[in-house]
């Protein structure tokens, strides 16, 4: 049965349906709109089978290129599936939501459904580990094509699987990894790719996976990397180009899969890039409340988790034990890759 996680005026006949109903429905709607003509693919994340599924290949080829060399090339039995599809969100509303945002939660706990009516629906079939994302066709493509449509489902993907997918870079040295965290423009990806490129064990210079229990690992989601502009003429990477983002300045998404990626590595730390004037890079421990807070709320802007307290619990009981450093950045990207490469050698 369903219960309305906030009461709204105006919604009726909600507790007397089934959410498996729903969803079994949604299947069949989804199904007929396809014609057929579904395009999908599967990707490796640990060690569980993602398929991504899309109602064009023009959806399913412009989201592919980010998973670079997670993609399986036969085909298995899926452990999760994950729909994306554009539709005039009115075609799925449930009684009563004309016109609302309305949120329910089956009270066994084997589903979740979000309508914004006009703009887009979420929902998750826990027990089939089956999730749903439809957005407005007039509402901006880019946001489903190549952006937080498909990092929001993961994020929710990962929360029912024993994994938080945060918004951090994560790299190291012999096996001891550090995580860097920072809102854009922080020199983060900067500091990332610079440390691929310079031989360092590389997880992800934007989004990482880490485990709910045990000791704390970070695992790959994609296999490209981003700059800006200007810094990507100055690392000169030799990467080809996977796209560049027009909302995000034109920043270059370049395809990285000719490096190796840890597939896991231990995170012993995290570390705030902060760009500074001086010469010459430090590390230093630093307050953990302020740095928690901006991991933690970038990763929330990112995959739509404002109003959730439960997710923001959940990532910072998971880093709680985690030291955090801050590390001041000069203008010499060598001099940072030393520094940092110095500090996990003799620090942790």
């Amino acid at each position: 049965m369903l219960e309305r996680e906030h009461d709204q005026e105006g919604v009726t006949g909600i507790k007397n349906m089934a959410l498996s109903d729903y969803f079994q429905e949604l299947d069949k709607k989804i199904l007929a709109r396809n014609e057929g003509g579904e395009s999908s693919f599967q990707i490796k994340v640990g060690d569980q089978v993602i398929e991504q599924r899309f109602t064009s290949e023009e959806q399913a080829d412009g989201v592919k290129k980010y998973f670079v060399g997670t993609i399986l090339n036969e085909r298995a039995t899926p452990d999760a599936i994950l729909n994306f599809w554009t539709d005039e969100i009115d075609n799925y509303l449930l009684s009563g939501t004309k016109d609302i945002n309305a949120i329910w939660r089956s009270k066994d706990d084997t589903g979740y459904l979000r309508i914004t009516p006009g703009y887009e629906l979420s929902g998750i079939d826990y027990k089939r580990n089956t999730f749903y994302y439809c957005r407005h066709p007039e509402t901006n493509p880019e946001f489903m094509l190549y952006g937080h449509a498909m990092v929001v489902m993961i994020g929710q993907w990962a929360r029912q699987n024993g994994m938080l997918l945060l918004h951090s870079a994560c790299v190291g040295i012999n096996g001891k990894g550090v995580m860097l965290s920072a809102r854009g423009g922080g020199g983060k990806s900067t500091l990332a790719v610079s440390c691929l490129l310079n031989g360092f064990d590389f997880v992800s210079d934007d989004y990482i996976l880490v485990n709910q229990e045990g000791p704390l690992k970070a695992m790959p989601l994609y296999r490209t990397v981003s700059l800006n502009q200007d810094m990507a003429s100055i690392l000169n990477p030799g990467l080809p180009v996977v796209r560049v983002d027009k909302e995000r300045n034109d920043k270059l998404m370049l395809d990285a899969s000719s490096y190796e990626f840890k597939e896991s590595l231990p995170v012993h730390a995290i570390i705030y890039p902060n760009l500074t004037d001086g010469d010459s890079p430090f590390i230093k421990e630093t307050a953990r409340g302020p740095v928690m807070v901006k991991l933690i709320d970038s990763t929330a802007s990112q995959l739509g988790f404002f109003r959730d307290p439960e997710a923001y619990r959940q990532m910072s009981q998971r880093l709680i034990d985690i030291p955090v450093y801050e590390i001041g950045l000069c203008k010499d990207l060598k001099k940072n890759v030393k520094c940092l490469l110095e500090f996990i050698n003799e620090e942790i």
